[in-house]
């Protein structure tokens, strides 16, 4: 080959190149997009399925929350319950129960000190529950009753209608106590025994209308009264003034005007001194 022809090869593929590389410029090479892996509609699924267990998750803790009350010393408060029944609370009593009532389930409630229960009948026949501490409970349908639980001692005392006592018995069996109008059952939970007698229950629901009755009452209940209901330390002199039985009434309206009429009405000697109740025998 000569430089002439190696020359003229050149030129040609000069040529054949200016004429090829517009045409390379306007055919870019297509570049392909890769879609997400997600789009709105899977974006808004996810929103819903969260915001619909959020309020799930809430609902639960709405239907499950539960209310409480508490009295301080010398306090009495009356509360009504989801059904419309009324609860009056003694002082230095708790009462707890859930915050929403289903219309066809049972109704429960929990209560450790002394409250007076009038409940409701129902269309559906509900139950009621009272939960106390030791596992003791009362079940009933409407009715009125009495219930103090201090210390490991229960009284239940029925005015009106009618309810099963339910207690654990020495071998650990559920035993139930079936009571009419006027039965007084009282359940020591040391000794896992009880005792039921007859009485007049409005003397042990007096506490409601800002009085207490007596009625041939032991001093030892009496002062047992002071002590739970208006938080007093108690000294008493004599041991033996704890046998003393008492006939009468005082008012409850505040502590000092109760401890007046007690001294007056017994003739025995009451005094406070700050927290503190010393019981002596008269001159």
């Amino acid at each position: 080959m000569t430089k002439k022809t190696f020359k003229n090869d050149l030129e040609r593929i000069d040529a054949a190149w200016e004429k090829l590389a517009p045409m390379l410029d306007d055919q870019e090479t297509p570049v392909r997009k890769l879609k997400p892996w997600f789009n709105k509609q899977i974006i808004a699924a996810a929103a819903m399925l969260i915001l619909v267990t959020t309020i799930g998750v809430w609902f639960l803790k709405e239907q499950n929350a539960e209310i409480h009350h508490l009295t301080k010393y010398g306090q009495t408060l009356r509360v009504v319950l989801p059904d419309s029944s009324v609860v009056t609370l003694n002082g230095n009593s708790q009462l707890s129960y859930r915050k929403n009532w289903s219309g066809n389930g049972d109704r429960e409630v929990k209560v450790d000190g002394e409250a007076y229960f009038s409940v409701k009948h129902t269309r559906s026949h509900q139950k009621f529950f009272v939960k106390m501490p030791d596992q003791l409970s009362v079940e009933v349908l409407g009715t009125e009753f009495n219930i103090s639980a201090r210390n490991h001692d229960t009284r239940v005392v029925l005015n009106s209608g009618k309810i099963d006592f339910r207690m654990e018995g020495q071998d650990h069996k559920t035993n139930i106590i079936q009571m009419k109008p006027g039965d007084l059952v009282e359940y020591q939970s040391k000794e896992k025994s009880y005792t039921k007698r007859m009485v007049d229950p409005a003397i042990y629901s007096s506490w409601k209308t800002d009085r207490l009755v007596f009625d041939k009452t032991p001093l030892k209940e009496v002062l047992n009264t002071l002590h739970n209901t208006y938080g007093l330390e108690i000294l008493v002199e004599d041991p033996k003034m704890l046998d003393m039985n008492l006939s009468g009434s005082a008012p409850t309206t505040n502590i000092n005007s109760l401890i007046h009429a007690l001294s007056e009405t017994f003739n025995i000697n009451f005094t406070k001194k700050g927290d503190t109740l010393i019981v002596t025998n008269t001159p």
